[in-house]
């Protein structure tokens, strides 16, 4: 009767443990997926008309931003136009000193903005911006795009402005892309997704005044003395042992979310 009374305890203990694994189980399963932690499912892509190659593209009058609603996606502080990114570290770069030392990425400047999702409070939601559908931010012509490799792919679109000026938008970290070079594309056009980079999953936007980066660096910079040129997509940072001349608008770049409060 003991022994019979024991297994029978255990079998109670059993079941409970396995009910509480459930539960256990289901609540991690609902919090990972509402943080980020699970794959994001893919958007509904709209149908693009066929398109040809060479159209002379539609004036860019008006600006947008590249996720929508606008309001749910934010920059780290450290991840904002024109600011150092200690968090980067220490490790190298392209850029190198007038020593002919790297420079570590915790000094360089961030050439564009990171987006990331955020919550009800404001606060970045680790991973929730993984296949996020990204939007073309004015009417232009799709004008290159690259292979990153495991940071996704770089689409690069060129608008022609009013007064006869070109500026260039460039979308880093995206994949699932909806165009081609030589495709104009309007704006809020979905023209890609988020590339999944599990919690930084992440857009870096750009806009500048230049469309080729590979010998954006003037002869005795950092960028110059390093690798940083060759690079048709740029490379996102800028940096020089000339304060003057480290800033990302000496070379063309521009604050992205200021220029489209400007220009809405």
């Amino acid at each position: 009767m003991q022994q019979r009374g024991g297994c029978g305890r255990t079998f109670v203990l059993v079941i409970v443990g396995l009910i509480g694994l459930c539960i256990i189980t289901r609540i991690f399963w609902w919090e990972s997926h509402i943080k980020g932690f699970l794959p994001q499912p893919l958007p509904l892509f709209p149908t693009v008309a066929p398109y040809t190659p060479g159209a002379a593209p539609s004036l860019a009058t008006v600006f947008g931003f590249p996720l929508m609603p606008a309001e749910a996606y934010g920059p780290l502080e450290i991840t904002r136009y024109g600011l150092q990114n200690p968090a980067q570290g220490n490790r190298s770069n392209c850029f190198r000193d007038a020593g002919g030392r790297t420079v570590p990425f915790s000094q360089l400047y961030h050439a564009g903005v990171d987006l990331f999702a955020l919550n009800d409070a404001g606060q970045v939601a680790w991973g929730l911006a993984r296949h996020a559908p990204v939007h073309a931010v004015a009417d232009g012509v799709t004008a290159f795009i690259m292979d990153a490799g495991y940071e996704g792919q770089v689409i690069g679109i060129e608008h022609l402005m009013a007064d006869g000026s070109t500026v260039y938008s460039v979308y880093w970290h995206v994949s699932h892309l909806q165009v081609e070079v030589g495709q104009p594309v309007t704006r809020g056009q979905v023209i890609a997704v988020i590339y999944d980079m599990g919690l930084n999953s992440h857009l870096h936007w750009e806009m500048r005044t230049f469309l080729d980066g590979s010998n954006m660096f003037p002869a005795g910079t950092a960028g110059a003395r390093g690798t940083c040129n060759r690079q048709v997509a740029g490379v996102g940072y800028t940096w020089d042992d000339n304060p003057a001349r480290a800033h990302p608008s000496y070379y063309g770049y521009l604050d992205p979310i200021a220029f489209v409060e400007n220009h809405r």
